[in-house]
Formats: structure tokens, C-alpha cells, sequence
């Protein structure tokens, strides 16, 4: 069926529209990526200059800690840690220094885990709070889907639960998969707080965290 003089000048009007709008789509396109070229090449200086006067910053923090370090090794005899915090006596004011830490397992784990779920397995004591804390280990000791790991953070909330369970195989358990835990010491950070007096009185406290 042939189109009207009336429905080709709409169909014409129609194509002219969207031809136009195809158009406006690539020059928009070539738009923002010369405008993110230029936010990139306007920022990236200075922002590459921050990182590297944050780094010299708290690499001169950690140097200027080292005899602090070193004399709290010889008051407390701890030697390994991940990070160590000064804090004024009226606690107006607090810097932490330390290494960000990642944790994994060396396989030995699965023994500790294996212990817990037995000894849960074993209990016949059905009152509400067992079965809420079976509940919460069997959660804390699920594996991560992606890297096969169980979560640290969850380990250390099961550690709580040794007086609750006050049992010599649950404790062992756990014992074995903190033993298993391999800490690597990451990248350097610098934390801390200060309070300050604001213009109109008011005191607020300025958080702050470098890491590099």
C-alpha cells in the first residue's frame, strides 16, 4: 500500500529526526572523552604530587617512631605488631602508625574446623542459646566463595565464644585455626584524631587516614 504525500513527509521528518539524534549521540560521545581527557590531564599532577608528599610523610612518621618502638619493645616485651597508637593524656589528640595486614590459611584449618563441627554435632543440649550459638559458628565458619578462606574477622567473634562453650574440643578447634592464620604486613598507613576549637566555640573532631 503506497504512503500518502502526508505519511512520506512524516516518514521523511521522522528519518531527519532520527538521523539527527544519531548524530547528536556521537558528538556527545566525543564530548565527555575530550572533557574526562581533560579532567585527567588537569588533575593527575597534583594529585600525583599528594601521594608522594603523603608518602614521605608517613615514612618520616615510622622513621621518627623507631625509638618509641623500640622502647616500648623493652617495657611491654612485645615485639610483633601491626600497628601502634600515641595518644595525649586528656585525649585531645591520637596518631596511629601501622601496616594494613592480610590474612589467609595454610590448610591446616580445616582440621580446627572439623573439631568444632563435632563437638557442635555432639551437643544434646537443645535449650534456645545452644542452638543460637551453633548457629552463629556454623555461619563464622563459612568459607569465602571466591577465595576458599574463612573470614578472620569471623574467627576472632568465635574467639569470644570460648567462656559461653567452655569446651576443651571447641577451644582446641579454634586454637588450630588461629594457628593457621598466615599475616602479611601490606601497605604503611598513618590515623588519628584531633580535637579543634572551631571560630564559633564549638569543638569538633578532625578524623583523618593517610595510606600509601
Amino acid at each position: 500500500m503506497a504512503l500518502s504525500p502526508e505519511e512520506q513527509e512524516q516518514l521523511k521528518k521522522l528519518q531527519q529526526k532520527q538521523k539527527s539524534e544519531k548524530q547528536k549521540y556521537k558528538e556527545d560521545i566525543k564530548t565527555f572523552k575530550e572533557l574526562s581527557a581533560e579532567f585527567v590531564t588537569n588533575n593527575i599532577d597534583g594529585l600525583v604530587d599528594h601521594q608522594k608528599n603523603t608518602e614521605a610523610i608517613i615514612t618520616m612518621l615510622f622513621q621518627d617512631y623507631k625509638p618509641l618502638k623500640e622502647l616500648k619493645q623493652l617495657v611491654y616485651g612485645r615485639k610483633s605488631q601491626d600497628s601502634h597508637t600515641s595518644t595525649l593524656k586528656d585525649g585531645s589528640a591520637s596518631i596511629t602508625i601501622g601496616h594494613n595486614v592480610s590474612i589467609k590459611f595454610d590448610g591446616t584449618e580445616t582440621s580446627g574446623v572439623e573439631m568444632i563441627k563435632d563437638y557442635l554435632a555432639s551437643l544434646v543440649d537443645d535449650n534456645a542459646k545452644a542452638l543460637k550459638l551453633t548457629k552463629i559458628v556454623n555461619i563464622a565458619l563459612k568459607r569465602n566463595a571466591k577465595t576458599g578462606f574463612l573470614n578472620p574477622a569471623k574467627i576472632v567473634e568465635l574467639n569470644s565464644l570460648r567462656d559461653d562453650f567452655d569446651s576443651p574440643e571447641f577451644d582446641k578447634g579454634l586454637d588450630i585455626i588461629i594457628a593457621a592464620q598466615i599475616r602479611t604486613q601490606n601497605s604503611m598507613y598513618v590515623s588519628g584524631w584531633k580535637y579543634i576549637k572551631q571560630e564559633d566555640g564549638r569543638i569538633s573532631k578532625l578524623e583523618f587516614r593517610f595510606t600509601v
